[in-house]
C-alpha cells in the first residue's frame, strides 16, 4: 500500500478510523488494539516517527498476546534478556477483503529509550517508536471472533511487525546517526613517510659506501673481498700470492714460490677487476643477490720457468741444454748456442702446477721425475730463427726527405736492434720485428728533416714605418707521415723486403713581432724603445754611455776595460745583480790568486763580469781589468743608482 495509513478491519471503530485512520484488531483476549499502519514517506511528512510504544507487563494486550502464542514459543520472560527468536509472534490482523488478516510483530531485542508521547491520540500510555512501521493500542471495539486460533497462520498481504517492549536506546535505534567512517591516523601516515625516507637513506649510504670499496658477492680466489678498499684487495691478493707455493716432489723434493716458476700475479690489476664489478650505480644492488668470482691477472714466463726447472737438476747430472738464438757483441749480427742431450726435468709439469697456483691463490703440489731425453730445441730450429734475423738485417732500409736533399739510412745495428727474439723450453725460436723500435728510428730522422720556424723581429718609428730587420722570418716544415713510414718498413721486414720511403712535409709558417723604437735608435748599436735605458760599453773607443731611448743621458765616460789575456765579454746583456760594496777575488794569469776588498758600486751584467768603481785607479782609457769594466767612484756610483735589474748593457768593439 502507497498510503499513509493501511485499514486492518473494515468493522472497526469508524470514529477512530475518521480522526486517526486507525484500524481495529479485534481478539478473543479482551479489548481491541488499533493499529496504525503507515509508509516510510509519511512518517518523514509528520516530522518522523515516534518513539515506540512501551506496552506494559500487566496490560490487557499483552496478556492477550502472550495467551495467543503457540505452544513451541513460550512467552517472553520479563527478566529474560531481550531476544528476536522469544518475541517473534504472529498477530491475525482484519484484512480489508476480508474478517481477518494475520499480522508477524516482530519484538526489538531491546526496548527503545525514547520519550513518551502524551498526545491526546494515543493516550498516555502509547508512546511513539522509533523503529517501528505500526503501533498498537488499546480499544474496546476488536470482536473476539476475529482471531484465528492459536498456531494457525493465515494468508496475509504484508506483515506489520508490532511494536513491543524494545530496550535499545535512541542512539542504538535506527534513526540514530551512521557511525562516521574511521579515517588513516596521521601518524600511521608519518610512520609510513620515515619509513620510506629510512629506506632511500639506507640505500643512498649503500650505494655510496660502495663507490670505492668492493661490493657484496666478490670473490677473488675463493676469497670474500667484500667492503674492500681498492688497496686493502691488492694487500689481500698479495698475501694470498705469497701463500700461493708449489710443493715439488717425486726426484726433486723442494717448495717453490709462483716467482721461482717463472709465474706473476698482477694484484693491481686484479683489484681493478674487483673494482669495476661495483662501477655502474645499477651493478652495486645487483651484487647483493649474485655472487661473482673474478679471475686472478697473471703472467708467465716460460724460459724463467725452465732455468728453475734446470737448477733443480743435481750437479753430478749432465743437464740437457736447448739451443739458443742470441745476438753477437757486434750487436749486428744474430748466432745460435748449441744443444745438447742429458738430464732434463718435466718443466711442462711444473708449469701446470704454478698456473694452477696462481689461478687459485692456493698451495699445490706436483711430482717430476728426470728424464734422459734430447733437448726439446734443436741447433736447426735455432739456426733457422738466425738466419731469417740476419736477412732482415740485411735489407737496405731508407727514408728521403720530400725535396731529396736528405737521405736517412739504417744502419745494421739499428736494423739488429728492431728484431726481438724469443727463446722457449719447449719450442723454437721466434724473431719478429719490435714496431716501437722501428717507430723510434722514423721519429728520430724525421725532427732531423724538419725544421723550426724562425720568427722574424722588424723595428717600426713613431711613424709606423720599418726602420730595420734584427730577425728575418723563416718558415718551417714537419714530417706529416711518421707513422704511414713506421707501418711500411715494419711491412717490408716482415716480407723479408728492402725499403725506401720519402717524408711527406707540412710547411709551419713563421710570424712576424713588431717593436716600435725611439726615432733615431735605428743608427744605434742597440734600437732601443722610446724611454727604455740601455748601456753601450764601446770597447773600441773604451768608453761607457748610458742611452734612454736614443737619447744619451750619461757619458760617454772613459774605463779601463779587460787586459788581452782577460777580455771583456761581447754580446747583450743584463743587469742581473747589484752590492754597494764587495770582496773580489779570482785567478791571475800566473796562477797566482788576487783579492781586493771593498771594490764600490758594483753592477754584474754578466756571470763574473759587472760595472764596478776603481778608487786604486788614477787614469783610464786602457786595457788593464781581470775583464770587469773599472769606472772612476762616482760613474760607478751613477750606474748602480740610475740602472734597474733587467736593464739592457750592449758590449760591442
Amino acid at each position: 500500500m502507497s498510503s499513509d495509513t493501511f485499514p486492518i478491519s473494515s468493522r472497526g471503530n469508524e470514529a477512530g478510523a475518521s480522526a486517526d485512520k486507525l484500524a481495529v484488531l479485534s481478539t478473543p483476549y479482551g479489548e481491541s488494539a488499533g493499529v496504525r499502519r503507515r509508509s516510510v514517506l509519511g512518517a518523514g511528512a509528520s516530522g518522523g516517527p515516534g518513539p515506540a510504544p512501551r506496552a506494559s507487563a500487566g496490560s490487557e494486550t499483552t496478556r492477550a498476546i502472550q495467551s495467543a502464542l503457540p505452544a513451541s514459543i513460550p512467552p517472553r520472560n520479563q527478566d529474560e534478556p531481550s531476544g528476536y527468536a522469544p518475541g517473534s509472534v504472529l498477530l491475525p490482523l482484519a484484512a480489508e477483503t476480508s474478517d481477518a488478516v494475520s499480522m508477524s510483530a516482530t519484538t526489538p531485542s531491546e526496548p527503545l529509550q525514547a520519550p513518551a508521547d502524551t498526545s491526546p491520540a494515543h493516550g498516555t500510555e502509547a508512546e511513539k517508536g522509533t523503529g517501528a512501521v505500526a503501533t498498537v493500542t488499546e480499544s474496546s471495539a476488536a470482536a473476539a471472533g476475529s482471531v484465528p486460533a492459536p498456531g494457525v497462520e493465515e494468508a496475509r498481504e504484508d506483515p506489520v511487525p508490532a511494536a513491543l517492549p524494545d530496550s535499545r536506546t535512541w542512539e542504538e535505534s535506527a534513526y540514530a546517526p551512521a557511525p562516521r567512517r574511521r579515517r588513516l591516523p596521521m601518524w600511521t601516515a608519518a610512520a609510513s613517510f620515515l619509513l620510506l625516507l629510512g629506506v632511500g637513506t639506507a640505500a643512498y649510504a649503500y650505494a655510496s659506501h660502495y663507490e670505492d670499496h668492493a661490493v657484496p658477492g666478490t670473490v677473488v680466489a675463493g676469497t670474500d673481498l667484500s667492503g674492500k678498499t681498492r688497496e686493502e684487495v691488492v694487500t689481500a691478493v698479495e698475501d694470498l700470492t705469497a701463500k700461493a707455493t708449489v710443493t715439488v716432489s717425486g726426484d726433486v723434493e723442494v717448495t717453490a714460490s709462483l716467482e721461482d716458476l717463472g709465474v706473476s700475479v698482477d694484484a693491481e690489476a686484479t683489484a681493478d677487476a674487483a673494482m669495476a664489478r661495483g662501477d655502474a650505480l645499477v651493478d652495486r644492488f645487483r651484487a647483493l643477490v649474485n655472487d661473482q668470482e673474478i679471475e686472478v691477472v697473471t703472467a708467465s714466463d716460460d724460459q724463467a720457468l725452465a732455468d728453475y726447472a734446470t737448477s733443480l737438476i743435481p750437479e753430478d747430472q749432465v743437464k740437457a741444454v736447448n739451443a739458443t738464438v742470441l745476438l753477437e757483441e757486434d750487436g749486428a749480427t744474430f748466432t745460435i748456442t748449441p744443444s745438447s742431450a742429458g738430464t732434463s726435468l718435466d718443466s711442462a709439469s711444473l708449469g701446470q702446477a704454478a698456473r694452477k697456483a696462481a689461478a687459485s691463490l692456493t698451495p699445490t703440489s706436483v711430482s717430476v721425475s728426470f728424464d734422459s731425453s734430447a733437448p726439446e730445441v734443436s741447433d736447426s730450429q735455432a739456426q733457422e730463427a738466425a738466419d731469417k734475423a740476419n736477412e732482415w738485417v740485411g735489407q737496405d732500409i731508407t727514408v728521403a726527405t720530400a725535396d731529396g736533399t736528405s737521405v736517412y739510412t739504417a744502419s745494421a745495428v739499428e736494423k739488429a736492434s728492431w728484431i726481438t727474439v724469443t727463446n722457449s723450453a719447449d719450442a723454437a725460436p721466434t724473431i719478429e720485428v719490435d714496431a716501437a723500435q722501428v717507430t723510434s728510428w722514423v721519429e728520430a730522422q724525421a725532427a732531423d728533416a724538419g725544421s723550426e720556424p724562425v720568427n722574424g723581429e722588424r723595428n717600426v718609428n713613431s711613424d709606423g714605418e720599418v726602420v730595420s730587420t734584427p730577425v728575418e722570418a723563416v718558415d718551417g716544415e714537419d714530417v706529416n707521415n711518421a707513422a704511414e713510414v713506421s707501418d711500411e718498413i715494419v711491412q717490408a721486414l716482415d716480407d723479408n723486403q728492402a725499403y725506401s720511403g720519402a717524408f711527406e712535409m707540412t710547411v709551419v709558417e713563421a710570424t712576424w713581432s713588431e717593436r716600435t723604437i725611439a726615432d733615431g735608435a735605428e743608427k744605434l748599436i742597440y734600437q732601443a724603445e722610446p724611454g727604455e735605458k740601455w748601456i753601450d760599453v764601446d770597447l773600441a773607443s773604451r768608453t761607457v754611455t748610458s742611452y734612454e731611448g736614443a737619447t744619451v743621458v750619461r757619458g760617454p765616460v772613459t774605463i779601463v776595460d779587460g787586459a788581452e789575456e782577460t777580455p771583456t765579454v761581447t754580446g747583450t746583456y743584463q743587469i742581473y745583480l747589484q752590492y754597494d760594496s764587495q770582496t773580489m777575488e779570482g785567478d791571475n794569469i800566473d796562477g797566482s790568486r788576487y783579492r781586493t776588498e771593498d771594490v764600490p758600486w758594483v753592477s754584474y751584467f754578466h756571470s763574473g763580469y759587472a760595472f764596478h768603481g776603481a778608487p786604486w785607479r788614477s787614469d783610464f782609457g786602457y786595457s788593464a781589468s781581470h775583464g770587469c769594466v773599472n769606472m772612476p767612484v762616482e760613474e760607478a756610483k751613477w750606474i748602480y743608482d740610475w740602472v734597474d735589474i733587467g736593464t739592457t748593457v750592449v758590449s760591442h768593439y
